[in-house]
Parts: C-alpha cells; structure tokens; sequence
C-alpha cells in the first residue's frame, strides 16, 4: 500500500539520518593487561567470589594499567590492596567514570525515543534551520510543525505525516515525509549535538571495560603487589567412592575432584591455585557508579525580599589439567584409558583408582578449609579443568537405609560415612564403585571431619519390607481438677511392626529411619541408635534368605477436659463408680451439685415472674384501649370504673412482683459468687 511503503522509508531515512550524524565508533579498548602485571595467584570461594593477586616490577613513575570488566568494579574498589615492595609508595590510582547514560541524555534539549521515527525528531528540532531533499533541488527552511494524519486502507487505519517548513523565500510549504529522501540540518552545534547523543546511545551497546590507572613512586624499578576479589564462579567438588567387594576390613577409599572454570577473560599461567569451603560473608555495594542526592527547589518570591529557608541535610571466576601438564597425570596412569584386549587383561580398577594421590596442600582457615594445589596450574581462558583434590581411604559401612516415605516396599543400599580423611569435604555428587563396575551415585552435603553421614546409591530390590501400624487405648490413669476443669489423662499405645525380607544370599545391616515425636515416649526397644530431627534410628541384622520382624512400640498422652460446672450428678455418679474422685473432692461436688440447684430454683423463680410481668403490661395495653373507646352512657361509665380498679390492682401486683425481682436478683447474685468459689476452691490430682 502506499502508506505502508511512506511509513517504511520515513523510518529508513530516519535511522540513515542517525548514523550518518554519529560516526565511526570508538575501537574497542584491548581485553587484557598490558603485561607489566602477571596473574600469580588465584584463589575461588564456593560462595561466588574469586581473590587475584598480581605482582609485576616497573619503573617508579610509570603508569600500570589494569583492565577490568565493567561488572567488576564494585567488587574491585571496595576491594583492591595495592602494595609497593621496594619502599616507595603508590602516588595514585585512577579509573574511568562519567555521569550515567540517563543523565548524559537528559542533559540534551531532545530525546530520541524507540519506534517513533522521523516525524518524532522532526517534532522536537522545530524552529531548527534544515535542508529538505526530495529527489529534486535541496529546499532550506525552517520548521514550522509535522501533522499527523489517517486514511482508511482496506478498513485499516494507516498514518502518515506532513512536514510544515517557511523557506527562505517566507513562503510556508508542506512535504509528505514519505516522499522525504534527506534531511540535512543547517546549525553545526544542532548537528554536533545529535551526534553526540547517538554517540551516548552507542555506549549502551559496549561491553568493553574500565581501565584503573595505577601510578608508583620511588626511585628505579618497583615490585607491587595488587590485590582484589571479584565475581567468579563457584568451584564445584566431585566424588568417586570404590566400596570393597570381597576383602573384609578394608575401608571404602574416596577420590575427590574439583572443577575450577576459568571465564575470566584472561588465561591462568602457572598460577598458585587454592580452593575453599566455606561461607565468607559477601555482597555487592553500588561504589562504582556516581551516586547524586536530590534537592529540595525553592521558589524565590518576586514580592517579598525574604532569604530562603535552610532544609537539613539528608541522612543518609579447558585446557584439561589431568591430561596436560605432568604433574596432573595419575601415577597409575589416565582413568579411562582403553587398555582391554580381553577379559583376562581387563586392570584391577579398584587398585588403579587407590592408586591416585591428590596433589594438594591443606589447612584450615579459620571456620574454613583451604585445599591449596601444589604446584602451578594453567587453564586458558574460556576452559575448565579437574583437579584431585582427595585421595584418601574412609571410614565406611555396607548398610541398607530403610524410610516408609521414601520407598515402602525397598530399603535403599547405602554406607554409613565417618569422614576420617581430616578434610572438610566440600558437598557434591558420588559416584559409588563396586566389584569394579559402577553401583549407583548419591549426592552429599558438606562433611566436616569425624562428621558421620548417611548415603544412599541404589535400591536393594532383594530385600523386601512389609509395615503394620496398631493403635490401643489406655485406661484413665489420672485425673486433675484445676480452676473449673476437669481433665482426664489416658496414654495411647502406637505400634509399628516391621517385617523384613531378605531374599539375598548374604546378611543384610537394615538402618530403620521410624518417625521421630518428641512428646512420645518409647516402650520397645529401650532405646534407639540414633535420634535425629525427625526419625529415630534402629539397626537390624537380617539373615540371608529370612524373614525378620521387629517392632516399635511408643506411647503418647491423650487428655480430655471437661468443664465441672456442666457436670450433672449423673456424672458425677460415674465418675464416683469409676473412682475418678476422692472423697474429699466428691464431697465438694456434691456441694457444688446442690449450688447449682439451689441457683437453678431462683433463676426458675425470676423467669415465673418476668413472664407474669410481661402478662399484666399486655393486660394493661389492652384495658387502656378500651377506657379511649367508652362513651358517657351509664352503662359505659360502670364499665370503665371496673376498667380503673382492675389497673389499680394490677399497679399493685407490678410493685410486688420488683420487689420481689431485686430480692431474687440478689440472692442469684450471691449464689453464683458462692459457686465461683465452691468450682475454683475445688482441686485434684489424682493418679489412678
């Protein structure tokens, strides 16, 4: 359509217009230092942080420039140790900052806002001198307004836009900006501003970084160290664990491996290597970026000469390292390697893999562990390496873990950990090795040394578990009156029969996890093996090919309450047979048996009289009715006199009946604080 096709140059010619007025962007600034400092140390946190120590030696007066990614510069300042070894000391250190982009644009007398085209610039550049090409000769004029306006194509509405300029002859005329090939502005300062804006706009498209200028003092060469943490990603620690198959007495031997990436931007170079576990507290804080405060504006008034008012002031981280260099390599050689040519020559895998030693240095660092690799490392950028890290035997034993939540019909196989390695074992996946073949993987947390953990691998489908829940009420065995209620204790006696399987040739260790509550008490068996937040745990010994039964047997406190004043002698006639009381509180119910009769009688009698009250003022309504409708014959007048005297009586019966009212509501005052006392004097513990 032809709407459509203005619409679409409009736009093109717009962002022609755009580029032509920025220019060339600035070349990327280089990614890297420019060797005067050399990455010696690293050392990576688990918690997301990465420290970097850089040493180089240059000459005192020379600047040191090091390149640092945008994201990083709030981690850097609020971190960065610069230390001059030689004696002399750092004369500065400085860094690129401008004013933010919002605030550089907001500075302009335009703004160029996304998906509004030509007529949107044309709009906000109106008074501005401009050249308008139109495939003919360029018409110079200045700009008056852009219309809007719509025409209906196929029942669609389509805009387009006329632009209103008065050249230079004052003459006013108007384009379709659809027709527009150019525009070309006059002002030199107009158009250096423009391009200044799209220059601005260009940057939030830039990655590059920031460079900090570091300036030594001294005489002749300086050695500095320069220090800093920023963002990295966390090293992640990996496990195999080879279970011994047949030897009796020999302990389980864990191999340990980290993951260290490298994303940096620069390469490692044989640098000092450490990881860490632990959580060191670490945050990021804006300091980077300039921080301005609003002020409050004060209109100054024209007609009094008045000195403004002072407001306060505001509080305010592949090469693959096992494979490359020497010292990454296994003495038992590369895991992995195919070195099979038949079943009779297939390696001892589980002497292979005890046969590795990690290269690690370790040490605690105060509530953290550092594994610190003894010799330089190297992984370019961009890459990942494993590192061995532990290489130890374990303290370890063949259980099955069984949990009715977890797997109803199966225990799960597992081994019960000690971790006698004297390393604080970071947490991350286990590979389970047994018999020479892969058994199952588990995932493990953080273990601390000595710290004793359970992990499960795979399911024992051989061993088969069948649960029966009992549930039996206890006979009262105390009863306690106190402040007005009556409570009754009885126990419940919960049972849970475990009936174990064991389909296997070989005995089987069964670790029951049987649910934990802490106000229940434990009757069978006396005590369990282990107590944790929400299970209690029993070990069983199950015998090849036999079936095991055992069973837990707990019970929990029921009390029932019962308020003593709804109690009726009929209940208290049972509770007397079942000898829920003693008689110094049976005679004390009894009284209070007979103060709730005695207030029962007097609450009968007020309701006896509220009802003949409510009787006569109903008597009396109808009487005074009919006095208004007697007439002045005789027999009318002996009518109403009758009416007189049958009211006057019942004034008399009224006045009788409030004194008697006040002398009921007294006594059933009285009695009612006289039952207060008998229910709240009244107190039992009795055990049964």
């Amino acid at each position: 359509m032809k709407h459509d096709l203005r619409f679409s140059c409009m736009v093109l010619a717009a962002a022609l217009m755009l580029l032509m007025a920025a220019g060339s962007p600035a070349s990327a600034a280089p990614s890297s230092n420019n060797g005067q400092l050399v990455l010696k140390q690293v050392t990576l946190f688990n918690n997301g942080v990465g420290y970097f120590q850089l040493e180089g030696n240059v000459m005192a007066g020379e600047e040191i420039h090091l390149r640092v990614k945008t994201s990083q510069m709030n981690d850097l300042l609020k971190s960065l140790t610069v230390l001059n070894l030689s004696g002399g000391q750092v004369r500065s250190i400085v860094y690129d900052n401008d004013k933010t982009i919002p605030q550089k644009l907001g500075e302009f007398n335009f703004q160029l806002r996304k998906n509004h085209g030509l007529p949107q610039i044309l709009r906000q550049l109106q008074g501005s001198e401009i050249q308008v090409l139109t495939g003919g000769a360029p018409i110079r004029g200045t700009i008056m307004g852009v219309e809007k306006r719509n025409t209906q194509e196929e029942e669609v509405v389509v805009p387009w836009f006329l632009l209103t300029i008065m050249d230079t002859n004052g003459q006013m005329r108007s384009f379709d900006t659809g027709e527009i090939t150019g525009i070309k502005l006059v002002d030199a300062k107009l158009n250096k501003d423009l391009g200044r804006y799209l220059s601005i706009l260009f940057q939030t498209h830039q990655k590059n970084g920031k460079t900090v200028t570091i300036t030594p003092t001294g005489k002749g060469p300086q050695k500095l160290l320069v220090s800093y943490i920023t963002e990295a990603p966390v090293w992640k620690a990996t496990y195999r664990i080879v279970l011994p198959d047949s030897d009796k007495g020999k302990n389980p031997f864990l191999q340990g491996w980290a993951i260290v990436d490298n994303v940096s931007g620069e390469d490692w170079q044989n640098v000092e290597l450490s990881l860490v576990s632990g959580q060191p507290v670490s945050f990021i804080q804006e300091l980077y970026a300039p921080r301005f405060k609003k002020r409050p504006k004060l209109r100054m008034d024209d007609e009094d000469a008045v000195a403004p008012a002072i407001p306060e002031a505001v509080m305010s981280k592949n090469r693959m390292m096992m494979a490359a260099p020497a010292s990454l390599e296994t003495k038992a050689g590369i895991l992995g390697k195919d070195t099979m040519a038949g079943y009779s020559d297939a390696p001892d895998m589980e002497q292979s893999i005890r046969a590795l030693k990690a290269q690690t240095v370790t040490r605690e660092v105060g509530d953290m562990f550092e594994y610190r690799i003894d010799h330089p490392v190297t992984i370019d950028q961009n890459r990942s390496a494993l590192v061995p890290i532990v290489a130890k035997d374990i303290e370890g034993r063949a259980i099955d873990l069984y949990n009715e939540k977890t797997r109803k019909q199966n225990p799960l196989a597992g081994i019960r950990l000690k971790n006698t390695t004297g390393l604080t074992l970071e947490g991350g996946p286990l590979t389970v090795l047994k018999g020479g073949t892969y058994a199952g993987e588990a995932l493990v947390k953080s273990l601390k040394p000595n710290e004793q953990r359970y992990i499960t691998y795979a399911i024992d489908l051989g061993l088969h578990v069948n649960t029966q829940h009992g549930s039996a009420t206890e006979p009262v065995d105390r009863v306690v009156i106190n402040r007005g209620l009556m409570r009754l204790h009885r126990g419940v006696i919960e049972t849970r029969e475990y009936t174990l399987n064991n389909q296997n040739a070989n005995a089987r260790t069964v670790v029951i996890e049987h649910p934990y509550h802490s106000n229940w008490k434990l009757l069978q068996p006396p005590k369990p093996l282990e107590t944790t937040d929400h299970y209690l745990r029993f070990e069983v010994v199950v015998p090849g090919n036999t079936e095991t039964a055992f069973r837990v047997k707990e019970i929990r406190d029921v009390w029932e309450s019962i308020s003593v004043s709804s109690l009726t002698p009929d209940n208290i006639l049972i509770f007397s047979r079942q000898k829920y009381l003693d008689d110094n509180t049976l005679k004390q119910m009894e009284k209070i048996v007979a103060a709730k009769a005695e207030l029962a009688g007097i609450e009968t009698g007020l309701k006896a009289i509220n009802q003949e009250r409510r009787q006569i003022f109903g008597d009396q309504k109808r009487l005074r009715e009919n006095l208004k409708g007697l007439g002045q014959t005789a027999e009318e007048k002996g009518l109403r006199s009758r009416y007189i005297q049958l009211l006057d009586s019942q004034e008399t019966r009224l006045g009788k009946i409030e004194h008697q009212k006040e002398s009921l509501q007294a006594r059933q005052k009285t009695q009612r604080k006289a039952l207060e006392i008998l229910i709240g004097n009244l107190s039992q513990d009795l055990k049964l």
